[in-house]
This record gives C-alpha cells, structure tokens and sequence, in this order.
C-alpha cells in the first residue's frame, strides 16, 4: 500500500506551535494535539523542534504503514532507536499488535525522558517497556554523540560529525537483552543513525532458535553504512541468515528496508 505525504492543516500546525509557546511563557510543558497514520496522539513537547519531527512523520507513512501493517497480535517488538516514542505509540495503537508487548529503546537521556511520558499521556504502560539503552555489537558501555536538542533523532553511537556533546550510555546486544529479559522478539523495528550493522551484529546469536520474523530498518549515509562491523554488507548479511528483502523505499538520507524470514510466509 502506498500513502502519499500528508501535510496537516495549517491552522492546527499553527495551533500546536502557539501552544508550546504560550508553555515557554507560562513554564509549564505543552502538549501536542495530533493525528498521525489516522490514529490520534498525545505528546509531551519541551521544544519546537519536536513538534517539527511528529509532523514529519507524515513523510515516512510507507514505512510507518508497512510496519504496522505485518505486525501480529501477541508479538514481541523491539523498536530499536525511539527518540521521543512517535512509532512507538503508533506501533502499540494497531489493531494488529493487540496484546502484543513494546520494548521502547532510547539512550539519550531527555528523549528517553519524553519517550516515558509520551507512553503515559496514551495511556500504554501498561504494554510498552521504555529502555534507556542503547543496542550494539556488545555488552559494556558506548560514547554516544549528541546532537541538538531533545527531540533531536540524529544522536548515535557510530556517527560524530555535527554531535555537540558525547555522553557514556549502557550498551547490550539484542541477544543479551532478550535472553535477559526472557523476551524473544518477532518483530524489530531499527533506525539508529549509522549504527544499523552493530544492532544487527548483536542480534546474530538469536538466528538459530529464535530468529525475528520481520526486521525494518533505516538505511542512514553514514556512519557504518550499509555496513556489518566486519564489512559485509548489510543485505548480504541478511541473505546469509535466511532472509529476504520483501519490500524497500529509496530516501534522500538513505533507504528504508524490510526483510522477512524464509520461516514466515511471504510478504
């Protein structure tokens, strides 16, 4: 299914910017108003620039959809790389993942912030798990580059160009925290700034016994690239652990991709 970008209607785009800065006036913390992929979401806002990336998401609606699309009631889901928790809440509200449970992975500290009380304002504690962890190719610790303000989506642990600050954050693999966590994903959701192969190098020991059935990701120009940490290509990597690019969207800052397991029927 293809969705053509949506863009809101002025006046509420308005409405939702005149809002947060009455909050900055006032010093209380605005709350944004929105429908997105026809479902409606509260956010919590601490600046404009958060209210600029949830209208955004407007952009990426073929990818939003596609994922809901092939989610399955009981799953496990990891989403890998949530910011502030947009495809998070928009993941959990799908009729498909009815009693299904949300792992919402998030590093930064003020997103992960934001993340948790995105989750409570939409009334999802109860099924969604917010991590302020990053996954990789290992279990220790990670410098992750920030950059910009909360809200901010190009923070990662394999890209510094433009960060303004670096922090240390808890770092594990897939594997790990699954196994961990007694919680065996179906699904993984995976947009981390360049750091895509170290998630994947991570989730390498899961394949045998307990492989994900649909994987999506976000392809970025740079950092690692389309790039496993031993060099391999991504796909290639993919295609030698039984799975097969179903479904892929070409973008200016890279490409969004879902590959499905040769155990799952057919997208």
């Amino acid at each position: 299914m293809t969705h053509s970008p949506v863009r809101l209607p002025i006046a509420l785009r308005l409405s939702n910017y005149l809002r947060h800065a009455l909050s900055r006036v006032t010093g209380r913390q605005s709350e944004l108003q929105i429908e997105l992929a026809g479902e409606p979401v509260k956010l919590a806002i601490s600046n404009a620039r958060e209210i600029r990336r949830a209208h955004a998401i407007h952009h990426e609606l073929d990818f939003v959809e596609r994922i809901r699309e092939h989610l399955a009631e009981g799953d496990t889901i990891f989403d890998i790389g949530a910011n502030i928790g947009v495809l998070t809440l928009l993941m959990a509200r799908h009729p498909n993942s009815v009693r299904s449970t949300l792992y919402s992975f998030e590093p930064e500290p003020r997103n992960f912030t934001q993340l948790q009380q995105n989750i409570a304002l939409n009334g999802l504690q109860s099924r969604v798990i917010p991590k302020q962890i990053a996954l990789g190719a290992s279990d220790g610790q990670a410098s992750l580059h920030v950059r910009g303000e909360a809200g901010e989506g190009r923070h990662s642990i394999a890209e510094s160009g433009g960060a303004t600050d670096a922090i240390t954050v808890a770092l594990t693999t897939c594997e790990s925290f699954a196994r961990q966590e007694n919680a065996m994903p179906n699904v993984l959701k995976i947009d981390v700034e360049g750091a895509e192969g170290q998630v994947l190098s991570g989730v390498t020991g899961l394949l045998d016994s307990n492989a994900p059935r649909d994987i999506f990701l976000e392809i970025h120009n740079k950092g690692d690239r389309d790039n496993m940490p031993d060099g391999t290509l991504i796909h290639d990597w993919f295609e030698n652990h039984n799975y097969k690019m179903v479904w892929n969207v070409e973008r200016r800052s890279g490409e969004h991709r879902h590959y499905r397991h040769s155990s799952a029927q057919a997208a």
